[in-house]
């Protein structure tokens, strides 16, 4: 079988193709079945709404032509917008006229009707018996801003279409005035209000009629419901405001419609959507009322509303893993010989991600996955071969590149010694030139180390000591030297030489440039894993300082020097970092590791 082609293994492999016709079977029967249950519930679902939403509208109607009774009657209309000069008049009015507006509160023998308000505008009528206001006492309210502030605008086709306006809401807030004690501890229930316009000849306004209704008379039976189940029944008013949830348990809610909600039924008077919610997706039924311009809702997960599918679901995953589990145990039994050298080959392959070039793979066949065992394995001889010969090429150039550059640093600083000292003959400064031939004397014996590149930066500190005691007698002590070194990383190792050509640049755009004294600052402490040495100075400091990627092009002889040899040994994290301020001086931070013990062959 080894000698069987690629392409004609993959022929066996049909069990994917029996995997694919049984789930497209199974969810095409599903699906369909899911469907037909889907579009049953929603029409029942949506029929109870409308038998809901009919309910609570006749019962609205009726509250509405009692209130019509009362803004249509001509006398009522009249009497409030007479112009009364006695209080005789008026009470004559209050008790045959005005009188009959709250006579339909006393015969109401259900006691639905909580109270029966009128906002007149009439000034020369009387407030009463606290149920005839000034309309002073409704400006602030929102229903009022919204309908009739501007009414004085209106022309009389306006006001024709104005006197269909009925107002429907719920509140349990108390805008009429308090006249006692009692009245202002009381708490109010919360209740549903109407309000409507009585309008005269269709030419003013002369009063606001507003009707009070027990809010358990319009809801009462819906306010049971079941969270566990997740259905539930909530009605909005104009102002997408929530004015009954069966879920709560004390009537409105004072919440605003979700904006998912308005989105969904934008341009709608009736329908269906669904919208997640808590990770559960539910399918929302609505229906705005005719009457009272409220919106009916009626929610539930999916889930629940499906519930009748379980069992075909059920039975459709059953035979679906059924048929799945027989036709995967026959595709293994025909590609587990199939796989098995594919197995070994990726194993190997697994092995080279850890750099391990020592394996070989053992594959026989004249097929495909044998040619690719022989090629791999070729493969792998030639990039251990290549990745050996690559390491020595590496060692070899970056200990070639950390001799040169230290051997460019010290003919540099011996250079600039042997010219000071030249000066001193010139000046005969005997007793200067042997102190400062001493201080050289130290500076190289610690600098040639028997050969080796690191030192303790105790002794490096030595060596800028010294350094820094020659130039003091150069630069005739215009020079000032603070050490503040921390004794612990005193037996560190550091790669030599790499503080004194940042003195020497202090010394450079310092004391030579300046009249004054300029002191030199040279830190050194431990940072976790790091040590950190500084060289600060308050020299006239640099115009434009270069980055560290700018060294080669931009930076000084001593700068990169300093900054390649310490990212050769120790790699990109570590090196020479500038900041300098014009006329207030440079600051230089050298990075290393903190190593207790000199790298090997040094």
């Amino acid at each position: 079988m080894n000698n069987i082609s690629l392409k004609n293994k993959m022929i066996f492999s049909y069990g994917a193709l029996i995997i694919f016709a049984v789930l497209s079977a199974g969810i095409f029967s599903y699906t369909n079945v899911e469907k037909y249950i889907y579009n049953q519930a929603t029409v029942s679902y949506g029929q109870t709404l409308d038998q809901v939403e009919m309910n609570i509208e006749d019962k609205l109607s009726t509250y509405y032509e009692l209130m019509n009774q009362i803004a249509n009657n001509k006398e009522i209309v009249l009497a409030l917008s007479h112009d009364y000069k006695s209080p005789a008049d008026f009470s004559y009015e209050f008790l045959n006229t005005i009188s009959q507006a709250y006579e339909i509160k006393e015969i109401d023998t259900t006691n639905n009707i909580l109270d029966i308000f009128i906002f007149k505008n009439n000034d020369s009528l009387p407030e009463a018996g606290g149920k005839l206001l000034n309309v002073q006492h409704a400006v602030d309210t929102w229903w009022y801003k919204q309908y009739f502030a501007k009414t004085d605008q209106f022309s009389v086709n306006d006001y024709i279409q104005f006197s269909k306006l009925k107002i429907w809401f719920v509140t349990d807030e108390d805008i009429k005035p308090k006249y006692s004690a009692v009245n202002e501890d009381s708490v109010l229930e919360t209740r549903i209000a109407i309000v409507k316009p009585m309008i005269l000849n269709f030419e003013k306004i002369v009063g606001i009629l507003e009707m009070y209704i027990r809010y358990e008379t319009v809801f009462g039976e819906y306010m049971s419901s079941d969270p566990n189940n997740g259905d539930h029944f909530f009605v909005a008013d104009e102002r997408d405001e929530v004015i009954f949830n069966s879920f709560e348990s004390s009537p409105g809610t004072n919440q605003k419609l979700d904006q998912a909600y308005l989105d969904k039924m934008e341009g709608k008077e009736s329908g269906n959507f669904i919208v997640a919610k808590n990770d559960t997706k539910n399918l929302v039924f609505f229906k705005k009322g005719k009457s009272s311009n409220w919106i009916y809702f009626r929610e539930m997960p999916l889930e629940n509303l499906l519930s009748s599918a379980n069992t075909v679901k059920r039975f459709t995953i059953f035979i679906v893993v059924i048929s799945i589990v027989i036709s995967i145990l026959i595709a293994i039994s025909i590609g587990s010989r199939l796989s098995r050298r594919i197995s070994i080959l990726s194993s190997n392959m697994e092995q080279v991600d850890d750099l391990s070039l020592d394996m070989h793979v053992a594959i026989d066949g004249r097929d495909e996955i044998g040619k690719l065992a022989k090629n791999y394995n070729r493969m792998i001889r030639k990039i251990r071969e290549l990745i050996e010969q690559l390491t020595a090429s590496q060692i070899i150039q970056k200990e070639a590149e950390m001799k040169a550059l230290q051997a460019q640093i010290n003919p540099h600083f011996l250079y600039n010694t042997l010219a000071t000292i030249n000066w001193m003959v010139l000046e005969d400064e005997k007793e200067k030139i042997i102190s400062m031939v001493d201080n050289l004397s130290i500076f190289y014996r610690l600098s040639l180390n028997k050969g080796r590149e690191y030192l303790t930066i105790g002794e490096e500190v030595q060596q800028i000591q010294a350094y820094m005691n020659i130039q003091k007698i150069r630069m005739e002590e215009k020079i000032e030297v603070i050490y503040d070194i921390e004794h612990d990383i005193l037996d560190a190792y550091t790669p030599k030489l790499i503080l004194q050509p940042f003195v020497e640049n202090s010394i450079l755009h310092g004391a030579k440039t300046k009249k004054s004294t300029t002191t030199i600052t040279i830190r050194g402490y431990r940072q976790e894993h790091r040590i950190i040495l500084e060289v600060q100075d308050d020299g006239i400091g640099l115009k434009e300082v270069p980055l560290p990627g700018q060294y080669m092009t931009k930076g000084g002889y001593g700068i990169r020097n300093v900054h390649e040899k310490i990212q050769l040994r120790y790699g990109n994290d570590f090196g020479v970092e500038m900041t300098s301020t014009p006329d207030q001086g440079t600051l230089v931070r050298i990075v290393i590791p903190a190593e207790v013990m000199p790298p090997p062959n040094t």
